[in-house]
């Protein structure tokens, strides 16, 4: 009876053993597995945050390469700029002004004015066509070489400031580059900021011109006074009596 009682008591101790080492083993198994799965946790953030890194480093790197094309194409791109303002040599005139101020050529050049462009001369005088039925307008330019400038009279500054015309316009330039079509450039132009302001003329070639005009008109008149032939009276006291000699 004592040797059965002492072998259970060394079962028992052997099965409580036995337990509390299962129970250790798989608490450190249980831990081992939560630190392996926080680590693949913490791997797999590092890698979604590397991910994010690399999206974000060639979004910036394709960016990059297309604000380099942007600038590439822009800066061998035609530019076309319209004006109307007055006239360097004569101050009052408005002209309006065309020029091709980019590096290429500009082709199918075409200008739009809103509201359409209106003269006073076109209203006072009947030979005056309107302006908005130039061919400039109504079938555009077809070439226009780089540093190309053209001027055409648009009407007389005192004349537009007293009239009920419109002063200001919205310009709208549409042209095809090297590359197609080159993005519309659109923008305001203010006649009215050139009232009230005296403008000082600068004597020019065109001035020299004219000068020179009224020098010929004055020499042609002495000249033909000079060919003239002397009046009798003139000779007759030029010439000395025959009881004087």
């Amino acid at each position: 009876m004592g040797v059965d009682a002492g072998g259970l008591v060394v079962a028992v101790i052997s099965v409580a053993v036995s337990v509390a080492f299962t129970l250790w083993f798989t608490r450190q198994q249980t831990t081992a597995a939560k630190k392996q799965a926080k680590a693949a946790i913490d791997q797999a953030e590092s890698a979604k945050a590397q991910a994010r890194s690399a999206e974000e480093s060639a979004r910036a790197a394709q960016r990059q390469v297309e604000l380099t094309e942007q600038v590439r194409r822009e800066q061998a791109e035609p530019y076309v700029v319209v004006d109307i303002r007055p006239s360097d040599h004569v101050s009052s005139v408005f002209l309006l002004i065309i020029e091709n101020v980019g590096p290429t050529v500009a082709r199918n050049v075409q200008i739009q004015f809103d509201p359409l462009l209106e003269r006073t001369l076109e209203t006072s005088r009947a030979s005056w066509k309107p302006i908005r039925d130039a061919l400039l307008f109504t079938s555009g330019i077809p070439l226009m070489p780089p540093g190309r400038r053209m001027e055409w009279f648009f009407d007389m500054t005192p004349a537009r400031f007293s009239s009920t015309l419109p002063m200001h316009y919205t310009v709208t330039v549409e042209a095809d580059g090297p590359f197609g079509a080159v993005e519309p450039l659109v923008y305001q132009i203010d006649l009215a900021i050139y009232g009230g302001i005296n403008r000082l003329g600068v004597k020019n070639v065109h001035d020299g011109v004219k000068a020179l005009e009224q020098l010929v008109k004055e020499t042609s008149r002495v000249s033909a006074a000079l060919a003239r032939p002397l009046p009798v009276w003139f000779v007759q006291m030029d010439t000395p009596e025959s009881g004087d000699e």
